[in-house]
This record gives structure tokens, C-alpha cells and sequence, in this order.
């Protein structure tokens, strides 16, 4: 299923770009993509959508304090 979530506290596309590969490498998402100019994350997963969004909030912590998921 694709789920999308708000994003916030990314500095530049590449920073978008890092994560999105980061969240790609954790198992449960199959794919993930950041557009940074609309602040939006999608993400293809076969999990639950509040297990969804609990990885995507923990790997982005991981990535950056100051990266919001919503």
C-alpha cells in the first residue's frame, strides 16, 4: 500500500535523498520517496499504516533531530 506523510526539517534535496535511501534499506518498505519542495514522503509497505509511520519517525531520528514526520 502507498502511505504518505508530511515532512519537515530537511535542509536541502540531498539531505532528502539520504534518507530516502535509508528508509528504502529498513525492512517493511519496499520503496520510498521525498519531494522536498512539497515537504511530502511517500512510502510503499506492506505494514500498517501507524507501523509505517513509527519506522519512517524512527529512521528519520536517526537521520536528524530536526526532522518532523506527520
Amino acid at each position: 500500500m502507498k502511505l504518505k506523510f508530511s515532512i519537515t526539517g530537511l535542509d536541502c534535496p540531498n539531505c532528502a535523498a539520504k534518507l530516502s535511501a535509508m528508509l528504502e534499506k529498513e525492512e517493511g518498505i519496499d520503496s520510498a520517496k521525498i519531494n522536498f519542495l512539497t515537504e511530502k514522503v511517500t512510502v510503499e509497505t506492506a505494514l500498517a499504516e501507524s507501523d509505517a509511520l513509527a519506522l519512517v519517525r524512527a529512521t528519520a531520528a536517526k537521520f536528524s533531530k530536526s526532522v518532523v514526520i506527520e
